[in-house]
């Protein structure tokens, strides 16, 4: 396979990244509950059955990622660990008689498992770095066979120092694209739930804003490396054509 071949495989991965740039959506309000207990019950069920199903999408997404940045498992921990407790409460409420225990049960539901704030978001921010950490390694593996070349072309005579500083600055923005992607993924994953505590809430909001952030700049710098990859190879080409 020739480097032109390659650069588009690693042009491929690093488009399968773009989810690093983009924003997750926090769609999720505390409902008033409804007065009557049958009301409430079947309502509650309902919100449960939906956390549930977007439980599976989340833990679906994370085994599918293809690359583990390391906190795969953690996180796949805390969404099981979700489930099973969402099922417990719903159970409980289900079974309850007390109206206000109820109320108090069914209040629970989106304060104490934030699915939709906090679960979903951090899970899109950890598979955001399992991608990039795939891409990485396609980019990493392609500036290998670049620099093989280079190498070649340097013992025959020719001046390849552009094409090598090329090279150089696509192994440093792969460097801080790796840093930027596990500061993000490892700094989200071990975020609870705010219990309807405003000051956690506002805390983990700013940590998954952070985090996106960090995304964001990976995705850019892996961008930059590839544009690194093609500079080094136009410049290879052009060697050969002198």
């Amino acid at each position: 396979m020739n480097l032109t071949a390659r650069f588009g495989i690693a042009a491929a991965a690093l488009a399968a990244t773009a989810v690093l740039a983009t924003a997750p959506a926090y769609a999720q309000t505390d409902p008033t509950p409804p007065a009557r207990l049958a009301d409430l019950k079947a309502r509650a069920d309902e919100a449960v059955k939906d956390r549930l199903g977007q439980l599976d999408t989340l833990s679906g997404r994370l085994n599918g990622a293809g690359a583990d940045c390391g906190q795969n498992a953690d996180v796949l921990g805390q969404l099981g660990n979700d489930r099973t407790r969402l099922q417990s409460l719903d159970a409980t409420i289900q079974a309850e008689t007390d109206g206000r225990k109820a109320v108090a049960e069914y209040r629970t539901i989106f304060t104490d498992f934030r699915i939709y704030w906090l679960q979903a978001p951090k899970t899109h921010e950890v598979v955001a770095c399992d991608r990039g950490s795939k891409a990485n390694a396609t980019l990493a593996s392609l500036k290998q066979k670049i620099q093989g070349r280079v190498d070649e072309a340097k013992a025959k005579g020719y001046d390849v120092a552009n094409a090598q500083a090329a090279l150089d600055d696509m192994g440093t923005k792969l460097a801080s694209a790796t840093t930027s992607a596990h500061q993000a993924s490892s700094s989200v994953a071990d975020l609870q739930a705010d219990k309807g505590n405003q000051s956690v809430l506002a805390s983990n909001f700013a940590a998954l804003f952070k985090g996106r952030q960090g995304l964001h700049t990976a995705w850019t710098d892996l961008q930059g490396a590839r544009h690194d990859a093609r500079t080094a190879v136009d410049d290879l080409k052009n060697l050969h054509k002198s």
